[in-house]
């Protein structure tokens, strides 16, 4: 084989379980599903990427709005090998020619790759942990976060395998003594200007109409930040639950590049910041291969909450910084300002004045409520159960298996029926769980700090 094109088509199904039908010649690659995507040939050495994978191997097709995932056996891959990669006497059928990308092997495809074991105790405690900061609230989270690593320190054994476990465990403790440091802070700041508190508006009119272009480029960045994050916890919960695939493509990375969407965390921030709206985005999904994971519908559960889950841990640290630095400030100088801290003003910068450095001080306040306000965002409209967002995979999991096929169903039509809820009320009712928290945020700031 090797000019001619294929007699008939192949059918492969890609990770996320979707049939495509395959045909190949020496010029081009047609993948049909619904809709259809030719591949021309001019095109492999960027858009075509195939690699080892156990005893088979992976395909890669990137297309403009996707990136499309095929594990493939050995006599799968043989007839699009034999296209991209003609075998000479002498040179194996599985070496990809340099009309093709070779991604260098990885340890999920030539040795075997040791899946890290992570007890859900550390789990839980870097959950618990990253609360610990709210006054007088935050105590119960703390005692459980002891109660939790001293368990962990009992019952799980210190060996090589469970090093990923016990390094949780350690970051866990990182928080908890800052949480508890902060929420000393927060106690001795409230105590400090109670009598001459006033109350404040959380939710401010007469914010600024003209743009910010220092707060756009902040809140881009943020983004970026947030969404790389975002992806990175799929990958990484993936890989700790056995399947390497997204490990495979350098997805368990905290590096902004392997994650972004040049449409999506680029542009589309660009644009709404122009248009004056929120600025928000999204990145390039993580590729999940169901077929290596045992118990795949909890597995995939788990996955999908994952991403949402560290946008709302990333929140609690900027929160619990921000909450930090500026009672440290109430503290040590009393006679400084900040303004546009506690308020809903969420395009005005925090400005701060009265001692030395106060622009870098308030700089570094406007970036950690950005990303506090970003990464409440991101989690909780992340959990809506609407295709493609994380919480229509819960959903589906979660209904018996006669009606998450029905419900499955409705995933191509997914992003008509996400924009309909925004242009309509129901985005509105979606969006009250963002505001109540964002509300007890700037609540909290406000009481403990004055500001």
């Amino acid at each position: 084989m090797s000019d001619a094109p294929t007699a008939a088509a192949m059918r492969w199904k890609d990770t996320q379980g979707r049939e495509y039908l395959v045909f190949l010649d020496a010029e081009r690659i047609r993948l049909e599903n619904g809709a259809s995507f030719d591949l021309p040939r001019a095109r492999w050495p960027l858009d075509l990427y195939v690699s080892r994978f156990g005893s088979g191997y992976l395909v890669r097709v990137e297309t403009f709005a996707q990136s499309i995932q095929f594990v493939l056996s050995e006599a799968d891959a043989a007839p699009l090998l034999a296209v991209i990669a003609p075998p000479t006497q002498g040179e194996d059928a599985g070496t990809v020619a340099s009309t093709g990308k070779q991604e260098t092997p990885t340890e999920s495809g030539d040795r075997p790759l040791t899946w890290p074991r992570v007890s859900p105790l550390a789990v839980w405690s870097l959950i618990c942990s990253s609360v610990a900061f709210v006054p007088v609230v935050g105590w119960l989270p703390a005692l459980v976060t002891m109660a939790l690593l001293v368990i962990h320190r009992i019952r799980v054994p210190r060996t090589a395998t469970m090093s990923h476990s016990r390094a949780l465990c350690a970051v866990a403790f990182a928080f908890l003594f800052l949480g508890t440091v902060v929420s000393l802070l927060a106690i001795m700041s409230y105590r400090a200007q109670a009598a001459n508190l006033t109350e404040t508006s959380l939710f401010v009119t007469g914010a600024a109409t003209e743009r910010n272009w220092g707060m756009i480029i902040s809140g881009i960045l943020v983004v970026i930040v947030s969404l790389s994050v975002h992806e990175a916890a799929h990958a990484i919960a993936a890989w700790w639950l056995g399947d390497g695939l997204a490990k495979s493509l350098g997805r368990v990375t905290l590096n902004p590049l392997a994650h972004i969407d040049p449409v999506g965390t680029v542009l589309l921030p660009i644009m709404l910041a122009m248009f004056k709206q929120p600025i928000f985005g999204y990145a390039r999904p993580v590729p999940v291969y169901v077929d290596n994971l045992p118990r795949y519908r909890r597995a995939h559960i788990l996955i999908s909450v994952a991403g949402p889950g560290s946008n709302l841990l990333l929140a609690a640290i900027s929160l619990m910084l921000l909450l930090g630095l500026a009672c440290s400030l109430r503290l040590m100088v009393p006679s400084a300002t900040l303004s546009h801290l506690a308020t809903g003003s969420f395009s005005v910068p925090v400005s701060a004045s009265g001692f030395p450095l106060a622009p870098y001080f308030g700089l570094a306040c406007t970036l950690l409520k950005l990303s506090f306000v970003v990464n409440i965002a991101l989690a909780l409209f992340n959990l809506i159960p609407i295709p493609p967002l994380d919480g229509s995979w819960v959903l589906e999991h979660l209904f018996p298996r006669t009606l998450g096929p029905i419900y499955a169903a409705l995933r191509p039509y997914g992003f008509l029926i996400f924009v309909v809820a925004m242009y309509s009320e129901l985005f509105d009712y979606l969006s009250v769980p963002v505001y109540y928290v964002l509300a007890a945020g700037m609540t909290l700031l406000a009481v403990t700090t004055g500001w």
